[in-house]
């Protein structure tokens, strides 16, 4: 099963009931935060003060909701680029029951993932994908970035191909003017179908059927959601 989101709320009450049989207290979760900058995240100090658990500034909202589920802190596993080997990422991930991919940039993540060799083991898991911004685009085959204060221009970028999909996705939705010049642009370059999702919402893939939830609308070749 695959989730997309934007944010890292998936606890609260618009998509928790989805979730909560697949995150419970038993569940092991390994994070992959790979999407990061060089510009601010460039050696193993860094890295620590960005996702450690003694004192990384992000740790916190990331962990939560799976705490919030029951999960055990000891029971989530954080890959370090710059400390975990190849074989130690690999062997987390395939004693885990859920990967979480985080945002940030979604064209480091991939190039990491390639760099590291995680490709062939991350398309073998079958079990829970969750990503959010970021870490929902890139599960996708194909996706693209609008243009906004990290990306100033629009551009289509390969994913990771962990689902196999007809349709992208545009994070963050909020109808701004970009956004919907961008969608336009994709209905009529690539696919027919893109699912804009908001800060509250959601797009679970599971067992080739897709569901919605929260701020999710739906767009087709004539631009109505």
């Amino acid at each position: 099963m695959n989730v997309l989101l934007s944010k890292y709320n998936f606890h609260e009450d618009w998509i928790r009931d989805e979730l909560k049989e697949y995150i419970n207290d038993d569940s092991k979760v390994v994070i992959l935060p790979f999407a990061f900058s060089e510009k601010w995240i460039f050696n193993a100090e860094q890295w620590d003060r960005a996702y450690s658990r003694q004192y990384g500034k992000f740790n916190s909202e990331i962990e939560e909701p799976f705490l919030s589920f029951g999960v055990k802190e000891e029971n989530i596993i954080w890959l370090n680029y710059y400390k975990d080997s190849s074989k130690e990422m690999i062997d987390y991930i395939n004693n885990s029951d859920i990967l979480f991919f985080t945002g940030g940039l979604p064209e480091k993540a991939v190039e990491r993932i390639l760099e590291i060799g995680l490709l062939d083991t991350l398309k073998k898991y079958n079990k829970l994908v969750i990503g959010a911004s970021a870490g929902a685009m890139v599960q996708l085959t194909e996706y693209y970035i609008s243009p906004d204060e990290d990306y100033d221009f629009f551009n289509y970028y390969k994913g990771l191909g962990l689902i196999n999909t007809d349709f992208h996705i545009e994070v963050h939705y909020t109808e701004t003017k970009v956004q919907m010049e961008c969608i336009s642009k994709v209905l009529k370059e690539k696919t027919k179908k893109i699912y804009a999702i908001g800060e509250k919402g959601g797009v679970i893939l599971k067992d080739n059927l897709i569901k919605v939830y929260g701020e999710v609308t739906l767009f087709g070749d004539n631009l109505s959601g």
